[in-house]
């Protein structure tokens, strides 16, 4: 049964576009209702910043008498006279009232000192206070009827400028010294209904008067003499649920509604054009893989980034090189195995009919160079075997502990009749060490550098064999004069059926499998083999195992 597949670009547009929805929503709402919850705090808090002159008033108070009920009862008692017990309770919120009317005036008059309302002041008095403390507080408490003919005080607007000329100074010391005349107090006008919501608690936030509230309430230290003696308490004047809350609120959720649409629509084309940036490469990159598939190993993808897909589409290429190369060597493998294969079974051939037809006789001469034949193509089947065998890691291996110059100089010895053929010099110094090695394998080698040698180095020339080992490794070095090879040449050494010269390989039997094998031998056995430019001129094979 096949599930219906889901392409990546989308996987990725929905994850982008989900997260992104997720994250906003989870904003938004934390948004909207941490204001719900903390708006109606702030806007008391903002509210109490106006309260400062009725902070500073009631600290006065407690430093005088030391304690909340003393100075409400002196006070009341100090204006109204004798209270009945049953007004006790209406006279103490009347007087937290009659102390916010107090720091109304006192703030009023700050904002609007008389300075600049009478221009009957002479220049030198411009810019100075009219009235000192003792006529400000009889001001305060004893504000002429005539400013203040509605509810408050609402100043009529009057053509005489002189309206608003404050009382004669000694008339107002005066009236202040009258103790006996009760005062008269003068109610200011609470545009944001804060005397209301007021409520005056100790220092233990324990209330003392006002109005008291379940509610949550903000709150302002009393402070006499670094010490809090008390907190001014008000309550909230917005409720989560009452109209103008609600009002507030539901504009709020329009903006956000409208912030919220916005970042959907920028976070839908982020996503469609995320996806879209990692589409096309990886379509690129499916189509590359599709051609390796179908054998067009030349196909190459191009993908100009600097980032994962950048770097899968540049080893994808070198992976259809790779494969290109192998392809070509299969190829080739296959061509000179069969022509290898196909010289001595020709001549095999032509001898036996040739004997068949009574041209040429079953001497030992002939036969001999029959066996010749034989043998050569039983090496050559048996260096493709142990080729195939090292390829699958199958090569077998029989190690024990030899000492591999022993073998090295063995078979110089079984090499002097062909030196001499070729009229080379050689020359041989070396030692090693006792070596975890497999004999038969480690000569293999060591007969495939010889006649290596043999058949590159021109007549009369030199060939050296030397060791040289270090703590790690120990090295065999086979050099030889000229024939010289170039960088290319050098680099395709080791490839199978290989041969530098092929027309005269040919003649002195090579098949070009020699050196590939003795490389793969020297991995299987734990080495390595490596050539280089000889300072002889020739090539240099350089043998090294581990100690």
């Amino acid at each position: 049964m096949n599930t219906r597949r889901v392409p990546i670009a989308l996987r990725l547009f929905l994850t982008v576009l989900l997260t992104t929805l997720v994250i906003i929503t989870l904003s938004l709402g934390v948004l909207h209702w941490t204001m719900q919850k903390n708006f109606t705090r702030y806007v008391a808090d903002v509210e109490m910043q106006k309260l400062d002159h009725l902070i500073g008033n009631l600290a006065s108070v407690y430093s005088v008498y030391h304690d909340w009920g003393n100075a409400i009862q002196a006070q009341i008692l100090q204006i109204e006279g004798q209270a009945d017990p049953d007004d006790y309770d209406r006279l103490s919120h009347w007087w937290l009232r009659r102390q916010y009317d107090i720091a109304l005036q006192q703030r009023y008059f700050d904002e609007h000192t008389l300075v600049n309302m009478s221009p009957t002041l002479a220049p030198a008095d411009q810019g100075k206070p009219l009235l000192d403390q003792e006529e400000l507080r009889w001001l305060e408490l004893n504000l002429p009827s005539e400013y203040q003919p509605f509810e408050g005080l609402k100043f009529p607007l009057k053509s005489n400028e002189n309206a608003f000329r404050p009382p004669d100074r000694k008339e107002g010391q005066n009236k202040l010294k009258e103790k006996n005349q009760k005062k008269q107090f003068i109610s200011m006008p609470d545009r944001l209904g804060l005397s209301s919501r007021l409520s005056l608690y100790d220092a233990k936030r324990q209330f003392v008067v006002g109005e008291p509230s379940s509610d949550q309430i903000s709150y302002r230290p009393i402070i006499v003499g670094e010490k809090v003696v008390g907190y001014l308490g008000l309550k909230p004047v917005l409720d989560q649920d009452d109209a103008l809350s609600i009002n507030f609120f539901s504009n709020q959720k329009r903006y956000l509604f409208l912030v919220y649409g916005l970042t959907i629509l920028a976070s839908l084309i982020a996503a469609l054009l995320l996806a879209t940036y990692f589409k096309k490469p990886i379509q690129r990159l499916l189509n590359g893989t599709r051609e390796l598939t179908q054998g067009n190993y030349q196909h190459q993808v191009k993908i100009n980034r600097n980032d994962e897909l950048g770097d899968l589409s540049n080893e994808l290429n070198r992976l259809a090189e790779i494969l290109d190369q192998h392809e070509t060597s299969r190829r080739q493998w296959v061509a000179d195995t069969s022509h290898e294969l196909k010289t001595p079974l020709a001549v095999l051939q032509a001898q036996i009919e040739a004997m068949q037809d009574g041209i040429r006789k079953a001497t030992p001469e002939h036969l001999d160079a029959m066996m010749r034949q034989v043998s050569s193509l039983k090496k050559l089947t048996q260096d493709l075997a142990d080729l195939a065998q090292a390829d699958a890691q199958q090569l077998k291996c029989y190690f024990n502990a030899i000492n591999p110059w022993d073998v090295v100089v063995q078979e110089i010895e079984n090499f002097k009749p062909k030196f001499e053929q070729a009229n080379l010099k050689v020359s041989v110094q070396g030692d090693a060490p006792v070596l975890q090695l497999d004999t038969d394998r480690f000569k293999q080698i060591v007969v495939n550098l010889l006649s290596n040698s043999i058949r590159y180095t021109e007549q009369g020339g030199e060939i050296q064999i030397h060791t040289e080992q270090t703590a790690t490794e120990w090295s065999l070095y086979v050099d030889d004069s000229p024939y010289g090879l170039s960088d290319e040449q050098l680099r395709r050494l080791g490839e199978r059926f290989y041969r530098v010269d092929d027309s005269r390989t040919r003649s002195t039997g090579g098949t070009g499998l020699g050196l590939a094998l003795s490389c793969k031998i020297a991995q299987a056995l734990g080495g390595r083999l490596s050539f280089e430019h000889s300072p002889l001129g020739g090539l240099r094979c350089k043998l090294t195992f581990p100690k």
